[in-house]
């Protein structure tokens, strides 16, 4: 029913045991830098990702910005009230400023990339109804993990395109205008979002329309994964859930680990 995947440098193995004893309820497959699959690249000059205008993209990602902040609700009323500044005043930083540079990422990041396609193209392989993709710096937090995935797979079906994220992530949380979260924590976001790529649970549905616009479109060489996400959930109109507190901790980005970028140098 639920096929789990860890994304994993080799080199850090001190990662795979801590991550191992808290993941004793499934069985993961590891996804490492040695046996990820390539994908079709997309023209680094597109106007497009996945098939969504780089204005869209930019709208939902300064919502996301802008939520740090203000409610989401406010967040979006002011996304497109500069959405419709850009179009008639012709000033498109007003929305694409919120998009990194579109410049080849270094090899690392392609690699992220790849592994996190691979474990979602071996979960869709799997014929399971959802998908768990951890990445190894994921620290286990308040909620249980299992009891989490219990809860959604219970109350969800796997038919419809459902996201879930499970972990914190650049700051960004529950606002004053989001639904009030359940016992679990969830609460959906709209506009569709993501919440960095840590940990999250995905329905085969989704999974496998995600990778139909990578096959279509071509994969952006200059987006990291969860920026990819976000125009995937975007484009297909997602159904996004958030966790407050989240089951799952950033570990690089809360002081657990360094960045695994970071020992490679």
């Amino acid at each position: 029913m639920v096929t789990s995947f860890v994304i994993h440098y080799s080199k850090l193995y001190k990662r795979k045991e801590l991550i191992s004893r808290n993941l004793e309820f499934t069985t993961p497959i590891w996804v490492t830098e040695k046996d990820f699959f390539e994908f079709k690249e997309s023209d680094l000059n597109s106007k497009n990702v996945l098939g969504l205008s780089s204005h869209k993209l930019g709208i939902g990602l300064g919502i996301n910005s802008r939520s740090l902040v203000y409610s989401r609700r406010r967040s979006y009323f002011q996304a497109k009230i500069l959405s419709l500044r850009s179009k008639v005043e012709k000033k498109p930083n007003y929305v694409l400023g919120s998009l990194p540079t579109q410049k080849k990422l270094m090899k690392q990041w392609l690699e992220v990339q790849r592994m996190h396609l691979t474990a979602l193209e071996k979960g869709v392989g799997s014929s399971d109804e959802w998908i768990l993709i951890l990445e190894d710096d994921a620290v286990f937090n308040s909620f249980d993990l299992k009891n989490s995935i219990d809860h959604i797979t219970n109350k969800f079906s796997p038919a419809s395109k459902y996201w879930f994220n499970l972990n914190s992530g650049a700051g960004l949380a529950w606002t004053k205008s989001d639904p009030k979260p359940d016992k679990f924590g969830f609460y959906r976001v709209k506009p569709p979002s993501v919440r960095c790529a840590v940990a999250y649970f995905v329905s085969a549905k989704l999974s496998i329309e995600i990778l139909e616009l990578i096959e279509k479109y071509g994969l952006p060489n200059w987006l990291p994964i969860d920026l990819i996400y976000q125009a995937a959930v975007q484009k297909l109109k997602a159904k996004t859930y958030w966790q407050d507190p989240p089951s799952v901790l950033q570990g690089s980005e809360s002081g657990h680990f360094e960045s695994g970028f970071e020992q490679f140098r």
